[in-house]
């Protein structure tokens, strides 16, 4: 199956995505779209650039295609992890191995598993046991004052 390839350089921000989305969106006209998208020379992607990856991505699998991500910049892969579809996306750490769709080289999550909300309570103590902080004593620490404190130091006198 052959793939277009587009490498993307510079900024992936909201000010770019206006004149990049209408050049993807062209790639992905014909019927099973493959685009691989280099994008080791992105410096700066925000919310605006992940938005447009995730959308031309669903765009490129409703026409029975994909789109793959190569070289992933340190820009892009801040958000592998943590934008909502960034993980759908394929990304490899070449070029060539996304051409090849080489499952050897494609890049893990970002980000490790999110952590379950809801833990086990812990088991029940006997009357003989207590249970001790990690370091003898909690983290926290209690303003003994009840006053609020600022970053400045302590809270100054109401008046």
């Amino acid at each position: 199956m052959s793939a277009v390839v587009l490498a993307l350089h510079g900024l992936l921000v909201e000010g770019t995505v206006a004149t990049i989305e209408p050049v993807l969106a062209g790639l992905l006209v014909a019927d099973e779209p493959r685009l691989v998208l280099d994008v080791s020379q992105v410096t700066v992607c925000d919310t605006t650039g992940a938005e447009l990856l995730v959308g031309v991505a669903g765009l490129a699998r409703a026409r029975g295609g994909e789109l793959l991500l190569a070289a992933p910049s340190p820009a892009i892969r801040s958000w592998l992890g943590v934008a909502a579809g960034m993980s759908g996306i394929a990304t490899f750490a070449t070029i060539e191995g996304a051409l090849e769709a080489d499952p050897r080289d494609l890049l893990g999550p970002a980000l490790p598993a999110p952590a379950i909300c809801v833990e086990e309570p812990p088991p029940p103590l006997s009357p003989d046991e207590h249970r001790t902080f990690p370091h003898g004593r909690p983290r926290w620490r209690v303003n003994p004052s009840g006053r609020a404190r600022s970053r400045r130091g302590p809270a100054s006198p109401r008046r």
